[in-house]
């Protein structure tokens, strides 16, 4: 008897682990412009090859070189990173948001944009490659 409730068991782990590999639900979903899971950053250079809503937060960083950083917030974590002037699409988010970026590998000035829709939300420009702004979208 007891042997026959672990096979049933174990069938049923079996079972389920196959109906969530068959639904989807083990898919990584790839991330571009409008991603909000946090799982991924996307950079894109200025060309627009990213198209975006009017409702996504768009992070923009000036800089001289290679740079790292990260978002977060309610919607999660993402790492940010990238080479000379960048823009990022965090997508539709909402609540607070914290943005910062830096660089190891120099000196000189780096900025720091966040907008949505056009319209500039918080920005930081130093003189050395660092810059955090923290806001509520």
């Amino acid at each position: 008897m007891v042997k026959n409730r672990k096979m049933l068991q174990i069938g049923l782990v079996v079972l389920v682990c196959c109906i969530v590999a068959l639904s989807g639900c083990t898919t990584t979903e790839n991330t571009s412009s409008s991603d909000t899971s946090g799982s991924n950053a996307s950079s894109t250079n200025d060309s627009g090859a990213n198209a975006s809503s009017s409702d996504d937060v768009i992070v923009t960083v000036n800089y001289d070189g290679n740079w790292g950083g990260s978002a977060s917030g309610e919607f999660g974590y993402r790492e940010l990173s990238g080479n000379g002037d960048q823009t990022v699409n965090l997508g539709k988010i909402s609540g607070v948001l914290t943005v910062s970026t830096w660089t190891t590998a120099g000196t000189g000035p780096m900025s720091l944009k966040i907008t949505r829709g056009g319209e500039t939300l918080g920005e930081q420009s130093n003189s050395y490659p660092s810059a955090t702004v923290t806001i509520t979208v």
